[in-house]
């Protein structure tokens, strides 16, 4: 019992502040150059995370990956806006905003040096979602 109140106590500090009050996950795509890759996902944000889980069809087969940024800069760009700077466990770098004036549609977009951007999902990606991952939620 003590080992549970003690992960309650240490979740909730890693809750407060930058994505306090942020509960549940953000729908995601991978675009490039403005454009569907076909690839969807859901990521949830933390103080020092953005944890991204994606999916992308080969052979009518789902197929999932997983990527965990660690937030290396953040700068409050205003309420509730921010720039990140953040990589990935393969060493990718990213930079973009986060915008969490609206809890409850929280918006990111997220570019590589390649340009490729993780941004929230668009109509594409909730017709693949649809198609592919009708049982899976994804977010907001």
């Amino acid at each position: 019992m003590k080992r549970i109140l003690i992960c309650l106590f240490i979740c909730s500090l890693s809750s407060m502040g930058f994505a306090a009050g942020l509960s549940g996950a953000i729908a995601i795509e991978l675009q490039e150059q403005g454009k569907f890759t076909g690839v969807i996902g859901k990521t949830y944000i933390t103080e020092q995370f953005v944890e991204v889980v994606t999916f992308t069809e080969r052979n009518r087969e789902v197929v999932p990956f997983a990527f965990i940024y660690v937030i290396l800069e953040k700068e409050n760009k205003s309420d509730d806006v921010y720039n990140i700077k953040c990589r990935n466990q393969l060493g990718v770098v990213s930079t973009g905003t986060i915008d969490l004036r609206d809890r409850l549609k929280p918006k990111i977009a997220l570019i590589t040096d390649k340009g490729i951007t993780l941004t929230n999902i668009s109509d594409g990606g909730r017709k693949m979602k649809k198609e592919f991952l009708p049982r899976v939620d994804l977010g907001r």
